[in-house]
This record gives structure tokens, sequence and C-alpha cells, in this order.
């Protein structure tokens, strides 16, 4: 942490070179599992049905997931849940006044809050902020997110899950869990 000339401490998101390093490394992964001018090493495929061009990648992908986590160590977690709750402020449709009825995009905004309320929870943990999850029979979403910030509880009514427990035992769970894996790292 280095300190500015106001004598305040710099944390690394006051930073703009860092902030920029992050967004490189973000940029080139997007850009590296997405369609840009941006093409890896490794094997290229062209399906002959569809004429789709693939990439078969060696090793960077993961190195650059790592390096982009070992990035992110370095913010505190605290600075990432500041950050994590103020895109929840801006995209929550609730915040600005909506009650009804939802368009595509409202379903859109809400759908991008539940996930970062999601984030926000694992990065409290993180930070050592008191949270975790409840239920409410009264509300229509019945999962509530809670978070004991040092400057009080914030609180968010979420959807529940759709689908219920199928049975599943804990060897099962974990051979699925496995199964997904072995899916996608493929052949």
């Amino acid at each position: 942490m280095t300190t500015t000339r106001t004598g305040r401490a710099r944390t690394t998101a006051d930073d703009p070179e860092f902030t920029a390093l992050i967004a490189t490394v973000e940029t080139v992964l997007a850009e590296w599992t997405g369609p840009g001018p941006v093409r890896p090493h490794g094997v290229a495929h062209q399906d002959p049905r569809t004429g789709l061009l693939t990439w078969h990648l060696r090793g960077l992908p993961a190195q650059l997931d790592h390096i982009l986590a070992a990035l992110r160590t370095v913010e505190p977690a605290e600075v990432r849940l500041a950050r994590t709750l103020a895109a929840i402020a801006a995209l929550d449709p609730s915040r600005h006044g909506h009650t009804g009825p939802d368009t595509p995009e409202i379903t859109a905004a809400y759908a991008q809050r539940n996930a970062l309320i999601w984030t926000a929870l694992a990065l409290a943990h993180e930070a050592g902020v008191p949270a975790g999850v409840g239920h409410d029979p009264t509300d229509p979403r019945p999962v509530v997110v809670y978070l004991e910030l040092p400057t009080g509880q914030v609180s968010w009514h979420l959807p529940a899950h759709p689908v219920g427990w199928d049975g599943h035992s804990t060897t099962a769970k974990y051979a699925r869990a496995q199964a997904f894996l072995d899916l996608v790292a493929g052949p």
C-alpha cells in the first residue's frame, strides 16, 4: 500500500495502474474465449458443417485466470465487497422505484443484481463480515441474504430455487460434480 500526497493511505482500488492491469487481464481473457482479434496458440479445428473455427487452447487461459486471481487477492476483500455493493445499488430496479410489472430489461437487471448479491455474500465471508442466508415465508421471494456491515445490516430478498431436491446422496453429489468437471475439461 502506498500513500498519496494528502497522507491518506492508497489502496489498490485507488491505483489506476492496478485497475488497468486487472482490466487488461480481463480483456485478454474475454478475447481469448470469445470472438476478437486476439488469437490463442493451440490447435485450430474447423467444423465442416458450420464452418466455425474452434481453437483448442494449451495452458494460457488457465495461466491468465491464475494471474487474475492473484491480482484480485492483492485487493482487499472489503474493497471488492464495497465495489460489488455499489454495482448492486446501481442495478437494483427496486432501488429506482420499480414495483412492477417486469419487462425483459427489468428481469435481466434483477438477474444481474441477484448474481452480484451471491458474490457479495461470498466476499463478506472472505472479508470477515458476518453474513448468511435466511428465509422469509411471507414474501414471494423467500430467500433473504443478510450482511452485517460495520455500518449496519443490509439484506435482499431473492427467489427460491425453482427445482426441489432430487434425492441425491452425498456420494452422488460429488460423482455429479466430478462428471461435470470431466465434461468441462473435455477430451
